[in-house]
């Protein structure tokens, strides 16, 4: 495409193909951003072939810096109109100004290979390594050498109920059995019994997926240790640098059996098997409604106004923004006993 295009090029373009917007001068090819915007892909759509400088830095929607230098990944021209080029002289300058504050800086994108495995030079950055994850991208991420190693690292967003809704029915049936042969408490009906421990499951997720979310995956690697820095990499990093991958947003299968199964050991140590398979049963429900929900705030559409609208907007302050708070995905439940919910106004990315 030539580096120079003016407002006949811009309109040849099929907006039902593509969606081009422009800002400061430049033109940007959005297309692979439109159904992941925050505000919904109309947002985008309806603009194309516009400029939207002024939306952007005055309009109603607050973009943050990441949200500038994301911009930037979808570079494709400069801007002239009728005829005359606007990057010249004062304006040239001007604009020049303006996208330095805005553009990743090209080193920071230097200390890694992107053609190669990622998760054995990222325990390299060192300091670095936090403020190189914070600025997400839009790229492709290889994480393994390996084809099957790189294979099971990517999960499709429907092997989590594929999975995880029989292992839900094997301990639910093998709690059932158990109660109904003797073990279920006095003065309980079964039914009423299974129930209360699988709410409680539920319950229990909702703390776990908070806990794992702020003090395991947002804990901070000692700099110097490479094998701490590659393992935040490989079980969070890699979402925060490349957040719309639609292979890493929900956890996979083998990592999750590993968890799954350490929490269980801890809970049969103290609660009777048919308590403890009914609770875990809770759990994984609660899980799979957090994975599912994780993947349609990012790939999904929901209505404005809506629950899912309200998480989507505050998961992807917390992705381009506010890293601190927001810990909280399928919902907001633990943010406010430990202060760290996200108040939204019609001010937000």
């Amino acid at each position: 495409m030539t580096s120079v295009l003016n407002d006949e090029d811009i309109n040849k373009i099929p907006k039902d193909k593509q969606t081009v917007v422009i800002f400061k001068n430049k033109v940007y090819d959005v297309s692979k951003f439109v159904h992941n915007h925050p505000g919904g892909s109309k947002i985008l759509t309806c603009r194309h072939g516009k400029d939207v400088t002024d939306v952007m830095v005055n309009g109603p929607h607050e973009h943050s810096d990441a949200a500038y230098k994301w911009l930037e990944q979808y570079y494709i021209a400069d801007y002239s109109e009728k005829g005359k080029y606007y990057k010249s002289d004062d304006v040239k300058a001007e604009t020049e100004r303006s996208q330095e504050q805005y553009s990743t800086p090209k080193e920071d994108e230097d200390l890694v290979d992107w053609e190669k495995p990622m998760l054995w030079q990222v325990g390299n950055l060192g300091q670095k390594y936090h403020t190189w994850i914070d600025v997400p991208v839009d790229k492709p991420l290889r994480l393994f050498e390996s084809d099957i190693f790189e294979y099971f690292s990517n999960t499709p967003w429907y092997v989590v109920p594929l999975v995880w809704i029989p292992v839900t029915c094997m301990f639910l049936l093998k709690s059932f059995i158990a109660l109904q042969n003797g073990h279920l408490p006095s003065h309980w009906n079964i039914y009423s019994y299974m129930m209360a421990i699988i709410l409680s499951g539920i319950f229990m997720w909702t703390f776990l997926e908070y806990s794992l979310h702020r003090w395991v995956f947002h804990a901070t690697p000692p700099h110097d240790s490479y094998f701490f820095i590659t393992m935040h990499f490989l079980f969070h990093g890699q979402h925060h640098k490349v957040p719309f991958d639609a292979g890493r947003l929900v956890f996979p299968v083998v990592p999750a059996g590993i968890m799954l199964s350490i929490l269980y050991s801890i809970l049969v140590s103290f609660i009777t098997p048919p308590t403890a398979d009914s609770l875990i049963a809770g759990v994984v429900i609660g899980y799979v409604a957090y994975d599912l929900t994780h993947y349609y705030i990012h790939y999904g559409s929901p209505s404005k106004g809506s629950y899912y609208d309200r998480l989507r907007s505050r998961h992807m302050k917390h992705h381009f923004q506010l890293h601190n708070l927001a810990f909280g995905i399928s919902s907001s439940l633990w943010d406010y006993p430990f202060g760290t919910t996200m108040t939204l106004t019609k001010k937000y990315d």
